[in-house]
């Protein structure tokens, strides 16, 4: 048997690969649609909860048309901060669909970071009013500011950001590092409903509040909301909108309707994104629509983004090879 080995990726080296939120666009926009054609694999992410507020996901998928499989085993423990740890963390593994092979091992934390807020682009382009001039953000963290990166992109009339952490400091940070990477004004507001109230595109991007503290009352007509972080809204409110779309509804059902589920039960789907990214099925129909839009995130993202990671680190030398395997196991 011949040895076997893999490159192994650091954050550092995934982010030197330089690869762009509009990069990133692109790459989820163009795999949404093999979701729709149902022509990949993509199942239910199972977890295990170590804490009441954590998750550990494994987020397995396979791509047919990129000839592109792997998994992606992600944390989400949003108690972190006061170890001195980010709240998200996680490694990627690619293998090959021929042989099954492990060809790399990537941090998967940025990857995550990029393509969650590149799903929101996505989601924007398609079901915000075109016009969309103010955002409302609450949760000033990594997905808070990643989220104005990606709305930037594909909506350049944004004139606008309010933002509410429950952490002032957040607030002012988020303030600091974004205000000149973006070209809108950002405003720091003392609640939630001052953020929610006028904005076209609400971001909820917090982990798992223990209340439910978004209110639908809050929602102006022709807004998009964006539940980043998928908890805390009350359960009326998402039947009460026009529209109920989400990435992936066998994901979305599993999680969060049936029995003692979160939303439970669920309004009646109006698509998933794939559908409208493919015109299957219609996005905004009218300026007074009031939609939310659930992305829970889907391994078949992680994958497509991982390898392109993957194939601009080659071609940059980056990373190192690591041994797995040297030859034949022992027999005795």
């Amino acid at each position: 048997m011949k040895s076997i080995e893999f490159l192994y990726l650091s954050q550092e080296d995934v982010i030197q690969v330089g690869l762009s939120m509009s990069d990133t666009i692109t790459i989820v926009e163009d795999v949404l649609k093999d979701h729709a054609e149902k022509s990949c694999e993509n199942p239910p992410k199972p977890g295990v909860h170590p804490l009441p507020d954590a998750f550990i996901h494994a987020m397995p998928a396979y791509l047919p048309r990129k000839n592109l499989s792997g998994m992606k085993w992600v944390s989400g423990f949003f108690s972190n901060q006061r170890h001195g740890l980010p709240s998200i963390m996680g490694l990627m593994v690619l293998n090959d669909v021929t042989t099954g092979q492990p060809l790399a091992l990537m941090e998967a934390g940025y990857i995550t970071a990029l393509r969650t807020a590149a799903l929101s682009g996505v989601s924007a382009r398609y079901l915000a009013v075109p016009e969309a001039k103010k955002v409302g953000v609450v949760g000033a963290g990594v997905q808070g500011r990643y989220n104005l990166l990606s709305l930037k992109d594909v909506l350049p009339g944004i004139e606008s950001v309010h933002v509410h952490d429950s952490d002032p400091h957040a607030s002012a940070r988020l303030k600091e590092l974004m205000q000149g990477c973006v070209p809108f004004q950002i405003e720091i507001r003392s609640t939630i409903q001052e953020v929610f109230e006028d904005a076209d595109i609400i971001i909820s991007a917090i982990g798992r509040p223990k209340e439910r503290i978004f209110k639908e009352q809050w929602v102006k007509q022709g807004a998009l909301v964006l539940p980043v972080g998928p908890r805390g809204w009350e359960s009326a409110a998402i039947g009460r909108m026009d529209k109920l779309v989400v990435d992936d509804w066998g994901q979305f059902s599993h999680l969060y309707d049936g029995e003692g589920g979160y939303y439970a039960p669920l309004p009646p789907l109006h698509a998933e994104l794939g559908e409208i990214v493919t015109g299957k099925k219609p996005g905004r129909e009218s300026p007074l629509e009031r939609i939310i839009n659930f992305n829970l995130g889907m391994a078949i993202l992680d994958i497509a983004v991982g390898n392109e990671i993957l194939m601009r680190a080659r071609r940059n030398n980056l990373g190192r090879f690591l041994p797995l395997m040297q030859g034949s196991m022992p027999f005795c």
